[in-house]
């Protein structure tokens, strides 16, 4: 806006000064010629006119061009904003798994409408504790050198992604809600529902970081000789967890 400002500063100076400078050159009229003489007097007069003309054209088209690219700017701005907070048909899957764009979703929520603090805290607390498993799972891997147990970092990113999916449940009836909304306005059946199926995930992806533990001890011991049932049995409980969520 304040370069805005000063394209219009400049226009305005440079139309100014053409204006009158023309004038100031109008009104000697007869001394001008005499000490120019009629063809140089012309010349200047004209050559300032169009000088002065030519910048003040310039000015207002780079004016002109500014002002369009400031109002694209604040509808951008607006459109961005309107994103974070609505859940419409323009925002796609992808996103609504983002745990960046669920993070921020939340934080803004718990700033717009502090009697919701309490229970935007709960889901805050989600995502930092699978953020937890995600870093000690890959820590334990990176330890031991455990590429072997790539699938398990696969199967924790899933989780990921359907935690802020159904963190997106939440974010929906704080929205409905309106700001300065506290939790008797939300349905708190439907959001303690969403924050008990995050709790099993988030419980199952524990145990599958206890059983790769073990498994890496075994594994390590034993050469590669180690059997795996266990940990691929904890896999497929927390795909079928998954499953019976998505498919409810």
């Amino acid at each position: 806006m304040g370069k805005l400002r000063s394209k219009v500063i400049r226009t305005a100076l440079f139309a100014g000064i053409t204006a009158a400078g023309a004038a100031a050159l109008g009104a000697l009229g007869q001394p001008l010629i005499i000490a120019l003489g009629v063809r140089m007097a012309s010349f200047v007069t004209t050559g300032f006119v169009c000088l002065g003309g030519a910048l003040s054209v310039w000015s207002l088209g780079d004016l002109i061009v500014g002002a369009k690219r400031e109002h694209d700017r604040i509808l951008t701005e607006k459109k961005n904003t309107r994103s974070l907070l609505v859940d419409d048909d323009r925002t796609t899957v992808e996103d609504m798994t983002s745990p960046e764009a669920t993070r921020e979703r939340l934080v803004r929520i718990r700033m717009s409408s502090p009697g919701l603090a309490p229970l935007i805290d709960r889901c805050l607390f989600q995502m930092d504790r699978m953020d937890e498993l995600q870093r000690r799972q890959g820590e334990l891997i990176g330890l031991n050198k455990a590429a072997y147990l790539k699938d398990t970092v696969g199967t924790l990113d899933t989780v990921e992604r359907e935690i802020c999916l159904n963190l997106r449940g939440v974010v929906n009836q704080c929205i409905v809600a309106g700001e300065e909304a506290d939790e008797q306005r939300l349905d708190m059946d439907k959001v303690e529902s969403i924050l008990a199926k995050n709790k099993k995930l988030l419980d199952q992806s524990k145990e599958l970081l206890v059983v790769s533990a073990d498994w890496i001890d075994r594994y390590n011991a034993q050469e590669g000789g180690a059997d795996r049932s266990l940990l691929d049995n904890w896999i497929k409980v927390i795909q079928d967890t998954l499953s019976g969520i998505e498919n409810r």
